[in-house]
């Protein structure tokens, strides 16, 4: 059994005792949580919330109707590829709904734009009174190319959420 088939075994497991479940992945992967999510809503769950706990990623998920819970016998799960993690043609476009809604969910948690703003800009003043010493010129060229370096990341990640909110909002 590889390991993608133990991971499934034990979601299942849970899945057959409880009526909240959280799933946790270390690496902060929102396409194996959104896998796992969708084969939770398989076995009548709902997505509840996601969020980050340090590096982790966390959703919770709710049951949503009151089957009746029995351990799984297989780890086979339709729409999935076998013996993987990845989702077959049927299931992809659930999955990069789900994948999408926990990603801008994640997103909205972290710190505002105007904080970051700030701490980069602090941080380019810092390296361009670092360059002082080689001159003005220099210390004044190193803190606006930081600057626009910042920025440019900072209007990216906009951009993404923005995009990200659009596809979530479209889905529902």
């Amino acid at each position: 059994m590889n390991r993608a088939e133990r991971r499934l075994l034990a979601l299942l497991r849970q899945l057959a005792e409880r009526d909240f479940v959280v799933l946790s992945d270390l690496g902060g992967s929102p396409r194996r949580l959104a896998v796992l999510t969708y084969v939770a809503e398989q076995h009548g769950f709902r997505y509840a919330e996601a969020h980050r706990v340090g590096r982790a990623l966390q959703v919770q998920l709710v049951r949503a109707e009151r089957a009746d819970p029995r351990p799984p016998d297989s780890v086979s799960v339709p729409g999935l590829r076998p013996g993987t993690l990845r989702p077959g043609p049927e299931a992809a476009a659930t999955v990069r709904r789900l994948r999408d809604r926990i990603e801008l969910e994640v997103m909205a948690e972290d710190p505002s734009m105007r904080s970051r703003a700030v701490i980069m800009t602090v941080c380019s003043l810092f390296m361009g009174l670092c360059l002082l010493l080689s001159g003005w010129q220099t210390a004044l060229a190193g803190f606006f190319g930081a600057e626009a370096f910042f920025l440019g990341f900072l209007y990216l990640e906009v951009v993404r959420r923005r995009k990200l909110a659009r596809r979530v909002h479209a889905a529902v």
